[in-house]
């Protein structure tokens, strides 16, 4: 029965993603902390557990867990022109481990609306992990207004676990971009730690295209208060010059998670964005 579950709710999710990408606009990549777990603690991804992010974090990240589970996340993004949204199937049971995910992009990127993402994670080791990634959307170029182009990547991570308490990851974006002049190389860097009183400590440290040497730096914590709450906070200092805090907080139970989380930007004084998330544990 969970196996036929399984295969249903996976076949529903792909009908789902047919029918959004025919009827949205579709749009090009999405940054990092676009869901509610990762965005709580500063929109690391790099050596963070699996979660909804990891196809378009560091693929790597989806080591064997157990579970199963189909995730939806809303975002709202100050000064975007709509809201956001994006839907995930994540497999971290299955020897081949793997998840699917859509993202409606509001356009507060820069670019148009919808894109989707697949990722495959593979042990090489007992401690080291290797991911793949896919991303494909459609783009309009700022020199052809109305014309559209696909774009489509490849990402790949590695994920390496020194013991129980440290993880290390790096992933190199775009490695195979049909378009070499849009989409440029770049890599990103993280770890995280695991202290007592279940208390974590994650850190990326990511390039920015066409920056020279600029880079992103993202820290965040996470803690359980109570056994069934998870808090986290974060902070953001990017290549551009902002800078950026954060908080999240989860409610865990057997059938899966609430989450919320914000991004509030320090240079205005506002809250820049809030993301809700609920994830269905199978």
């Amino acid at each position: 029965m969970n196996t036929l579950w399984r295969i249903l709710t996976i076949l529903s999710a792909v009908l789902f993603l047919s029918a959004s990408l025919s009827l949205a606009d579709p749009g090009a990549f999405p940054g990092n902390g676009l869901d509610a777990q990762s965005l709580g603690r500063g929109g690391t991804v790099i050596a963070s557990p699996p979660g909804v992010w990891s196809v378009f974090g560091n693929p790597a990240t989806l080591t064997p867990q157990g579970y199963y589970i189909l995730a939806l996340d809303h975002l709202d993004q100050r000064g975007a022109r709509d809201e956001s949204w994006s839907l995930t199937v994540v497999d971290t049971n299955s020897s081949m481990r793997g998840a699917l995910s859509y993202f409606k992009d509001p356009g507060f990127a820069g670019f148009l609306d919808g894109m989707w993402g697949v990722s495959l994670s593979q042990t090489l080791m007992p401690s080291l992990y290797l991911g793949e990634s896919f991303h494909t959307g459609k783009y309009e170029p700022e020199s052809s207004p109305g014309r559209e182009e696909r774009l489509s990547t490849v990402d790949a991570g590695l994920l390496y676990k020194l013991g129980v308490n440290v993880s290390l990851g790096y992933v190199a974006h775009n490695l195979f971009p049909n378009d070499k002049d849009l989409l440029k190389r770049y890599n990103g860097f993280g770890i995280g730690l695991q202290f007592p009183m279940t208390i974590s400590f994650m850190a990326d440290y990511e390039e920015v295209p066409d920056s020279g040497s600029d880079m992103d730096l993202r820290a965040g914590i996470e803690f359980k208060p109570f056994k069934k709450i998870t808090g986290r906070l974060g902070y953001q200092d990017l290549a551009n010059g902002s800078t950026y805090m954060t908080g999240g907080i989860t409610y865990t139970d057997i059938n899966g998670t609430l989450d919320a989380a914000i991004l509030y930007n320090d240079q205005t004084d506002k809250t820049d964005r809030v993301v809700l998330g609920l994830s269905i544990r199978m």
